[in-house]
């Protein structure tokens, strides 16, 4: 298998690279930083891509590159890749929904925690020397007894669910598809959109980026929140619309916000976001942990591998 070759365009964990290079496979790994024009210059060559966002992959280069018969998206979002493209052209697509399922539900717990007991402006008002606020602005809420909102209920939904649940959140939930197993089986609540995004004292967000729910949390469904709702949203930036967001978290409608993801990435320093006290942000961070990372390199690594040699990936988003 040493004609084949698969480019890396951001770095990923070295257990997806050593699998390709056991098999054969000739891996060129793009240093950090690179561009879409890095990746142009190289894509004639080669068989598959390994991608995890920054670069994305459009039509333009597909076509460049008749040879190309795989793209791995290292995650689950496959919103940075052309897909429409992708099937008219024959390219497969998979990426890995399973390797990161807990390492963002742990992500969208800790979040969670550190915005309703304030952990974050706690640690600076610490080292300001501003011991005395534990006694104002620093005191939080419990998630126990909590109504939290769940807003898709996929895998990731799901594990998110279950964390909350067990610190004794009461849990409802939308998704486009209702789930009455999980209803029976773990006692969640399924609402309408509206009337959930009404009722919830927290809204947590765990749905991809497609035309239907692109702003889907839009102007009239944050004015719609109750009074000093939460919101937590590791998913991707663009279901919420942050403008409308920014102004609720400034009047108090929202209380606070814990993000990891934005509308336009990476955040600009200029953000109004970056100077409030009442949100927490992190840097498209919830996938990245030491467990997740070698899941996901060596998943995307083998759905590549397996597409090009003719073979379905375990997770095809399109099949070439």
């Amino acid at each position: 298998m040493s004609d084949i070759t698969v480019i890396v365009t951001e770095v990923i964990n070295q257990a997806g690279v050593v699998y390709l290079k056991e098999r054969g496979v000739n891996v060129i790994e793009l240093p950090p930083g690179s561009t879409e024009e890095t990746l142009a210059g190289l894509i004639a060559g080669a068989d598959g891509l390994i991608t995890r966002g920054s670069i994305k992959i459009t039509r333009e280069m597909m076509e460049s590159s008749p040879r190309l018969k795989s793209v791995g998206v290292h995650g689950i979002g496959c919103d940075h890749v052309d897909l429409v493209a992708a099937r008219e052209l024959g390219k497969g697509v998979c990426n890995t929904p399973d390797a990161v399922t807990v390492s963002v539900a742990e992500m969208a717990l800790a979040m969670t925690l550190a915005l309703l007991r304030n952990v974050v402006s706690a640690d600076k008002a610490v080292r300001a020397g501003e011991w005395k606020r534990k006694y104002g602005d620093l005191i939080g809420v419990e998630l126990a007894g909590m109504k939290v909102g769940i807003i898709g209920m996929g895998r990731i939904g799901k594990a998110t669910a279950v964390r909350m649940q067990a610190f004794g959140a009461k849990i409802s939930y939308w998704s486009r598809t209702r789930k009455p197993g999980l209803e029976e089986e773990l006692g969640f609540k399924w609402m309408e959109l509206d009337d959930l995004v009404r009722e919830s004292e927290l809204i947590s967000l765990h749905i991809p980026v497609t035309p239907e729910t692109r702003k889907i949390i839009d102007a009239r469904r944050i004015q719609s929140m109750r009074d000093g709702a939460y919101i937590v949203n590791t998913a991707r930036g663009k279901v919420i619309d942050e403008e409308a967001m920014i102004e609720a978290l400034r009047s108090g409608r929202v209380k606070g916000a814990a993000l990891d993801v934005f509308e336009d990435e990476p955040l600009s320093t200029d953000s109004p976001l970056c100077a409030m006290d009442n949100v927490i942000l992190t840097p498209h961070l919830s996938a990245s942990n030491v467990e997740g990372m070698i899941r996901m390199a060596v998943q995307v690594a083998e759905g590549v591998l397996k597409t090009i040699n003719g073979g379905t990936p375990d997770n095809p988003v399109v099949n070439p």
